[in-house]
């Protein structure tokens, strides 16, 4: 038999962390509020049983102010789970318990989990869990969710509820004020006739009445298309101006208090403050990072910090795979006859994949640190950080969550959206979340910033993501003036504590996004790879009218006798010297002037042997210039040149960027294509980073390159979840017209008044 598990919870009380231990599934977890936007499914299984669960989203009550509430309560009505898991943080159970109570009234078979319970000790906080069990009518089971103690526990308790089992599990209710319980049963007299039909709920009588005194709008609505909802109604009504009389204030409201008062009472028999000379660490470190004047500061170092690890920690198993992946492409060379089909694996397959699988590295150690900083609440104070930034275009720091979600991938940041209040908000938000830099530009900035700008690479990736955050806000402000008009809905962003992330947890949710993308190497990457490969390919037959072979010769001789003249000089100053030391005139070279004569030679040979490979691997780049330049790929390059050429790109750039529509990252495995990786002139010298080198291209051009590769048009993904969020044509063909059109003015603007300073220099 199967049971249906809820877990319901409010934001940042570790719903998600819970919903893992169960399941094992792997799911995101971040600490700031509004993770979950839609629900997750995981299944456990305990005493032959099996157990369905689903992590509803965070929400602080079940009033459907919020999409959020809407999901979760529609769930929780409509679906009847056996058993709802509502996890609350221990060391907030004031404000974690409101919704509880909510659930309470809702009648559901429940389970309380009061996770974080380390926290609450630290506080100070002594909880008498079998107490509070009693007094709500549930099992109460203390878990710490980061560590997994608890967890088997609670497991054995889930399985006693949904069997009927537990004998703390038992129906009450939240006891109001004598008069709102006489107008609660008044109302429930007119529901009841709603519940006793074959589709009511008889279970949601109290419930219902509750949310009608609130002024719930989904409540009245439904009960207005019943019977004698007209009738209701007007007892509702009645009920609401009675009581606000009485009380002075709203109805809502002194539900409200009625509920704090029984939380309060509740805590009063079962919590102790135990004296404690703890430090709120938390409250002393936000002092200095959400500091007005040091907050946004110290994010841009840590931001600076977190590129120059990537890159420069990325760099070595980086050469590794590299290595790897040269070594590989010359075996299945050498294996597999000259065709088109060893072509295709050994060009298109291994070297089209194998120019991005150089750079998982980068990617994964990224994901790392943006795991440590998720996990730890410093992500939370980000957005508190950028909140009065974002007010500024119309918008609340809350909405710089799904922005931060774009440093791994613009999709499900874009998705996450959802956890905004207004449509306004929400596609506000959309429109400027392709700017900020997904992991899928990475791989382009470290092959650009590895061929031009080796010393400063880490400082110009940052500059890379810190523009992206800049072009944002600012976008956004000029769309909160003119497209999108009007203000957000006020928000209070909570800042959870710090927490010390574990290895478990981190390694977990580096390897969740790093897996994506290496699913995204054996698909869009791989296809992608292979049409750039096909187009690079035919036609087979072309002409090159200049006579490469005839100067590869020349190079050749050339070097031949450089070296012919370096090495006879080399032997007549031995010979010179050996003669007269044993003349016994001066010893002009004794023991030690050999070895230094020797390495002299030495080095001369090598700095020799090094130009000749350069001058061979230039030339080779130029012929396979000429000849790709008439294939396919050279055709469509050619077309679109002139519209780049204002940037000083080339027709390889407008080839690779147009690939980069598909998936930024094939913009590497495209210029892999047309560099040809793998080349066996001179290892040191082959492969993309060589023939950037050798294609022309200017520092200045490179830059230009990295900012449109950072602002034109998103990704197809990416496109589709435009739409799909928007609900809208209008909105996405947008979206793709604005970020293109600022992409070639600012790439524009880099290239012209770049060369002008050059020029005045």
């Amino acid at each position: 038999m199967n049971f249906k598990i809820a877990i319901a919870g409010n934001p940042n009380c570790g719903k998600t962390t819970i919903f893992n231990a169960l399941t094992g599934a792997r799911q995101h977890v971040g600490n700031w509020p509004g993770v979950t936007v839609e629900r997750k499914t995981g299944h456990f299984s305990f005493s032959d049983h099996k157990f369905d669960v689903i992590d509803l989203p965070g929400t602080y009550s079940l009033s459907a102010f919020s999409a959020e509430e809407a999901i979760a309560r529609k769930y929780l009505i409509d679906e009847h789970p056996d058993v709802v898991v509502n996890i609350v943080d221990a060391s907030n159970l004031e404000r974690n318990l409101f919704l509880t109570t909510q659930l309470i009234e809702l009648g559901r078979p429940l389970v309380i989990v009061l996770n974080m319970m380390d926290m609450a000790r630290e506080k100070g906080l002594e909880i008498d869990t079998d107490t509070l069990a009693t007094l709500l009518g549930a099992p109460v089971i203390p878990v710490v969710g980061r560590t997994g103690a608890g967890i088997d526990l609670l497991k054995e308790k889930i399985f006693r509820v949904a069997k009927q089992l537990s004998q703390k599990a038992r129906s009450i209710n939240i006891t109001y004020p004598r008069d709102i319980e006489t107008e609660l049963k008044a109302i429930g007299c007119l529901l009841q006739p709603i519940a006793d039909q074959p589709a009511g709920k008889s279970d949601l009588v109290r419930w219902r009445a509750v949310k009608l005194l609130e002024s719930d709008k989904q409540t009245r609505d439904e009960v207005r298309q019943t019977d004698n909802g007209i009738e209701t109604l007007q007892q509702v009504n009645t009920s609401v101006n009675r009581i606000e009389r009485l009380f002075k204030d709203t109805s809502r409201a002194i539900i409200s208090q009625a509920r704090y008062g029984f939380i309060q009472g509740a805590l009063r028999e079962c919590v102790v403050l135990q004296q404690t000379d703890k430090v709120d660490y938390s409250r002393r470190i936000d002092r200095v990072l959400t500091n007005r004047w040091l907050g946004l500061p110290i994010f841009a170092f840590f931001m600076w910090l977190m590129f120059k690890i990537t890159y420069d920690v990325g760099s070595i198993p980086m050469d590794w795979i590299n290595s790897g992946v040269m070594g590989l492409m010359n075996i299945f060379s050498g294996l597999l006859p000259n065709s088109m089909l060893g072509d295709l694996l050994v060009d298109g397959v291994i070297g089209g994949v194998g120019a991005i699988a150089v750079f998982l590295p980068n990617i994964f150690i990224l994901f790392f640190i943006i795991a440590i900083l998720e996990d730890s609440g410093y992500m939370a104070r980000v957005a508190f950080i950028m909140d009065r930034i974002m007010h500024n275009i119309g918008l609340h720091g809350k909405a710089f969550i799904p922005m931060i979600m774009g440093f791994g991938c613009n999709v499900p940041a874009i998705m996450g959206t959802r956890i905004l209040e207004s449509r306004r908000d929400r596609i506000l938000t959309v429109l400027i979340n392709p700017f900020m830099s997904c992991s899928a530009r990475l791989p382009v900035y470290v092959l650009i910033t590895g061929a031009f700008f080796p010393q400063h690479a880490a400082t110009v990736i940052f500059a890379m993501y810190a523009l992206g955050i800049i072009v944002a806000i600012s976008s956004g402000k000029l769309f909160s003036k003119t497209i999108l008009k009007g203000m957000s809905k006020p928000f209070v962003l909570e800042l959870p504590p710090y927490q010390r992330p574990t290895t478990r947890s981190l390694l977990l949710h580096t390897w969740e996004r790093g897996y994506l993308f290496i699913q995204k190497m054996g698909t869009v990457i791989l296809v992608g790879s292979i049409l750039v490969w096909a187009l690079g390919y035919f036609p087979r037959e072309v002409t090159v009218a200049r006579d490469y072979a005839g100067e590869q010769a020349g190079i050749s001789a050339s070097y031949a006798q450089q070296l012919q003249v370096l090495t006879q000089r080399y032997e007549a100053s031995v010979n010179s010297g050996q003669a007269a030391y044993h003349s016994e005139m001066v010893p002009y070279i004794n023991s030690s002037g050999y070895l230094e004569l020797e390495t002299q030679y030495d080095s001369l040979k090598q700095q020799l042997t090094r130009q000749q490979s350069g001058q061979l691997f230039t030339l080779k780049q130029q012929e396979l210039g000429d000849i790709t330049e008439q294939k396919w790929i050279g055709r469509i390059g050619k077309v679109f040149q002139p519209i780049v050429a204002p940037l000083g790109f080339t027709w390889r750039e407008s080839v690779a960027l147009l690939t980069g529509f598909v998936a930024k990252e094939i913009v590497v495995s495209t210029y892999g294509v047309l560099f040809g990786v793998g080349s066996d002139v001179d290892e040191a010298n082959s492969g993309v980073i060589g023939g950037l080198r050798s294609s022309g291209m200017t520092p200045l051009v490179a830059l230009g390159l990295l900012v449109f590769t950072l602002l034109y048009t998103p990704c197809l993904a990416t496109v589709a979840a435009i739409r799909r969020e928007t609900g809208t044509w209008s909105y996405t063909l947008f979206s793709i017209a604005y970020s293109l059109g600022l992409a070639y003015i600012l790439a524009w603007g880099i290239h012209f008044f770049g060369g002008m300073f050059q020029w005045l220099t």
